[in-house]
């Protein structure tokens, strides 16, 4: 049976890598949403050189739909009508823009979807797009911190696991509130999953540093990027393991999602055991 996939922030930079990796699988028909058919501002930030006219990498044209992700009627009836099985929830508004906003969509514009989603007979999962930045805060304290500084550690990093507490950045207040969003939505997702009538599956994603490059080797990144920096490669791995185990995982689950970094101080256990996800890429800090 093939599997009708939503995504969600089409135009983004991961749902582009995702869209064109998952697009070569006959067992999926993509579909995508966005607010906008520009390139995001993900890549503007980066810094990346862009083409004149260049477009980000969407579904085919009739299944690609212009929908925020506030639009509740549009949602539902795109989810509906077309029967998705599951959802790849990408859109989210980055620690760039004011807090009200942020709050807006990522927390407010998630609910929706998450409400829509349970109520849908034929929806089976829903891969929630949170981030490493859930843990930012540890970033802020010893031994983590010199990652910032661009000190190597004299010892092995102790690992933070998805039981260790969230703890948001206190950069700035955006920063903060994208962190928070993320925390939010997790535990947004653990309480669907948890209602007893729900049979949608959630799992929640802890991506690391995807860029659009997906190039680390440059020494104007930080190793507080570069340790948990992840690549398109291993990205795409991710999703696949889950797509292929979907039937044997539980109702709710977390995992971090990152590259076999040095110095990478997430603890990617669950995810080896659950999906046999193997990183294939890997930043290594160059000694002198």
């Amino acid at each position: 049976m093939v599997k009708k996939i939503l995504i969600t922030g089409a135009s983004g930079l991961i749902a582009g890598i995702l869209i064109k990796h998952l697009s070569n699988n006959s067992n999926y028909d993509i579909y995508g949403i966005d607010k906008h058919i520009e390139l995001s501002t993900r890549y503007q930030l980066e810094n990346t050189p862009i083409t004149e006219g260049q477009q980000p990498i969407l579904p085919s044209k009739e299944k690609f739909y212009v929908c925020d992700i506030t639009d509740e009627n549009q949602l539902s009836h795109i989810i509906e009508e077309n029967q998705i099985n599951i959802i790849i929830h990408l859109a989210s508004l980055l620690e760039t823009e004011t807090v009200e906003k942020i709050n807006h969509i990522n927390c407010y514009g998630t609910k929706i979807l998450f409400d829509i989603a349970t109520k849908q007979k034929h929806m089976e999962m829903i891969i929630y797009a949170s981030s490493v930045m859930t843990v930012f805060g540890y970033l802020e304290n010893e031994p983590y911190s010199s990652l910032a500084k661009n000190i190597q550690p004299k010892k092995l990093l102790k690992k933070i696991t998805i039981n260790d507490s969230p703890i948001p950045s206190h950069f700035n207040s955006s920063f903060e509130a994208y962190c928070n969003s993320k925390i939010y939505s997790e535990e947004l997702a653990r309480q669907y999953s948890s209602i007893e009538t729900v049979n949608v599956k959630f799992i929640c994603a802890r991506f690391g540093w995807i860029n659009t490059t997906d190039d680390i080797t440059s020494d104007l990144y930080d190793w507080s990027d570069k340790s948990i920096w992840c690549s398109h490669r291993d990205l795409c791995q991710f999703i696949d393991r889950i797509l292929e185990k979907q039937s044997i995982l539980k109702k709710f689950e977390i995992y971090f999602v990152s590259s076999n970094n040095d110095y990478c101080w997430v603890d990617m256990d669950n995810c080896r055991q659950d999906l046999n996800y193997v990183p294939q890429d890997g930043a290594k800090w160059k000694t002198t």
